[in-house]
């Protein structure tokens, strides 16, 4: 069974309702749960309901049968707990405020102001039941704050709190991730980190004539050797923009709703508009948005490449195809991947970031880039340091201009991004042309993630 990424439950642990993460610290001890810390709960709960899924067509019936049961869990707890404090004789310890009343008739008059006013024992019932009522009526409450919870067995309060655990984890899921976990991480295939497929904004591209409706173009580095060659078929002559930090977050998008097991057969992916739209833009999901797409899965389609490789010439491009349709109840896109693309993928040759790391970069250079920097922090964890040319960073991100001093100028400002949000780089300096980077220790979590050996890290 797939376990969830330790970063996965290390994020999701912060965006917790607080209500729930207090209850478990006070009573985890007291009530002798099983999990011992927050971490622990998280996956043991995510493992229980969600089996190790991570895809939104797998959760969400999962979590509408949790909210279905849930929501008659509350109507049937709240009945017997009516029913008790009407029907039990008070004097009853089976009664569900037997406690309640008992404290109340033996504590000192001020101290029974303090908590109960001017309420006689008649209407602490009316006020506790009414609690309930309001409890039972606010879909939003937790299972934890039911009035009646304390008279339950341990084993049932510790399922309650791991039940309110699951909806409050779902909300994350939902909002932050478009319902697929798998969109935690952002991946990206090892071998094409250092091919300058993308630039961090659109521009035309100076393309020449190759033959009949085919535009050519090569790219260098500053010492004019051949990076890549570019061709491009759109079935007319007029010159293509670069790809961009758009396109790249719909590869993103691609990859991260994959089915791992049925791409081994198809190497395609069917993913609904709305859910690529959110990864690619914040916000509504409208028309634009649905051209937007349209034109990036147009330039990850005719876009090709080559490269010289050991004397010999390399030629691939990212998909073979991808149809959207828009007349579908759910309008979606269906990508078939390029061999290079869905090779990396099946072998697992890809460097992940975190999708909260890689949401904090707001400079469109780090977004190229975070891929090949989390290479190297991975690569260098035993010097924690490594240094890089100018030509090095041509190699990963299709400038828009040849100015070297400036293009220097725009690699500093996304490293300092870097350094200033704590991803992968500690600090670094430009000596001589050069960067020298020093990096930031993995986390545990990280380490854990990777699940790395010596010969993995130094590879």
């Amino acid at each position: 069974m797939e376990q969830y990424s330790r970063q996965f439950i290390e994020e999701l642990a912060k965006h917790i309702d607080p209500v729930i993460t207090d209850y478990f610290t006070q009573k985890h001890n007291l009530l002798n749960f099983t999990a011992a810390t927050m971490a622990e709960l998280i996956d043991e709960t995510l493992m229980e309901y969600l089996e190790g899924k991570t895809s939104r067509e797998d959760l969400i019936p999962i979590i509408n049968k949790i909210k279905k049961s849930r929501l008659q869990k509350r109507a049937r707890w709240y009945k017997a707990y009516i029913n008790d404090i009407d029907t039990i004789n008070i004097e009853d310890p089976k009664h569900p405020l037997s406690n309640v009343i008992n404290m109340a008739r033996t504590m000192p008059v001020d101290e029974y102001s303090k908590i109960f006013g001017n309420m006689d024992i008649d209407e602490i019932i009316l006020d506790k039941k009414e609690a309930a009522t309001i409890w039972k009526n606010n879909s939003n409450s937790l299972l934890i704050d039911f009035p009646g919870l304390s008279s339950f067995t341990n084993n049932s309060i510790y399922n309650s709190l791991k039940n309110d655990l699951m909806i409050s984890a779902w909300k994350y899921i939902e909002s932050e991730l478009a319902g697929n976990i798998d969109s935690y991480l952002r991946m990206f295939p090892a071998d094409l980190l250092e091919k300058p497929l993308f630039s961090p904004s659109s521009f035309t591209l100076m393309m020449e004539t190759a033959s009949n409706n085919l535009l050519k173009e090569i790219i260098t580095d500053d010492e004019g050797q051949e990076l890549l060659e570019v061709t491009v078929n759109n079935g007319k002559l007029t010159p293509p923009k670069s790809m961009d930090t758009n396109d790249l977050k719909l590869v993103n998008a691609f990859i991260s709703n994959i089915n791992i097991q049925e791409f081994s057969r198809e190497k395609s992916v069917v993913v609904d508009l709305n859910t690529l739209g959110k990864e690619v833009v914040d916000y509504h999901v409208g028309k634009n948005v649905i051209n937007k797409i349209s034109n990036s899965c147009r330039k990850l389609v005719e876009y090709n490449f080559s490269y010289e490789e050991e004397g010999s010439k390399m030629y691939f491009n990212l998909f073979d195809n991808i149809a959207i349709k828009e007349d579908a109840e759910r309008p979606y896109a269906i990508a078939q991947f390029g061999e290079i693309l869905s090779n990396a993928i099946i072998q697992k040759k890809l460097i992940s970031i975190t999708s909260a790391s890689y949401d904090v970069l707001q400079n469109n250079l780090s977004r190229i880039i975070c891929y090949a920097m989390k290479r190297e922090q991975i690569a260098n964890q035993e010097t924690r340091s490594s240094e890089y040319s100018y030509t090095y960073f041509q190699k990963i991100v299709r400038f828009k201009l040849k100015n070297k001093k400036k293009n220097l100028q725009l690699i500093q400002e996304s490293l300092q991004e870097f350094v200033d949000n704590h991803i992968a780089i500690d600090k670094f300096e430009l000596k001589n042309g050069v960067f020298i980077i020093q990096f930031l220790p993995l986390s545990d979590a990280e380490i854990e993630d990777l699940n790395f050996d010596t010969t993995k890290l130094l590879g």
